[in-house]
């Protein structure tokens, strides 16, 4: 009996360890101030081209390919809570598709058979324009989603500002971080 509550005892404290880790984008755990947190990008190469609506933004290379990387912060700029990738956009279906599942086959391969995956055009032909107007009309659910330690990472094909253009975006989110936001929004209501 005293063996099994001592390996009760381990469980959870494993499990609260587990649920207190920080998700990690490119080795940096999602933690921490804007301030500090894109010193920490800059360091890995990135470089900052300017802030939109409460997102930083930067370029840099991103497993090898040139990206976009945006930082999400809480209001008042002392936490961290989400780094979004965003590649090129395209007006080529097969491009986007391509790229999608090139990613889509890393983080499985990292992290097991996604949570949660649908991938559906539904676009009466095969035509690049029928495609893409399927992208640009918001009609397009191509995504997948990883319950990973600390967080969750999600992939998806999304339209873009120009007609007929989409690029394929990967989410962080920090559990953590994200229920504090959400803690500070409800105290503000």
């Amino acid at each position: 009996m005293k063996k099994i509550l001592v390996n009760l005892t381990i469980l959870f404290v494993a499990i609260n360890i587990m649920a207190q880790e920080h998700l990690s984008f490119k080795g940096i755990p999602i933690e921490g101030s804007m301030t500090e947190f894109c010193q920490k990008l800059k360091t890995k190469g990135f470089t900052s081209i300017g802030r939109e609506n409460s997102i930083t933004l930067f370029s840099g290379d991103f497993t090898g390919r040139k990206a976009t990387v945006g930082v999400t912060a809480t209001d008042d700029g002392k936490n961290v809570f989400a780094v979004v990738v965003l590649f090129d956009p395209s007006k080529e279906w097969n491009t986007l598709v391509n790229t999608y599942d090139y990613y889509k086959d890393l983080y499985t391969r990292k992290y097991g058979k996604p949570t949660i995956s649908k991938e559906n055009n539904p676009a009466y032909s095969d035509s690049n324009i029928a495609l893409m107007a399927e992208v640009h009309e918001g009609t397009v659910v191509y995504g997948s989603a990883w319950e990973v330690t600390g967080g969750d990472i999600q992939l998806s094909i999304e339209k873009s500002s120009e007609i007929y253009e989409g690029m394929v975006m990967i989410r962080y989110r920090d559990f953590q971080n994200v229920e504090t936001k959400i803690q500070n929004d409800l105290d503000d209501i």
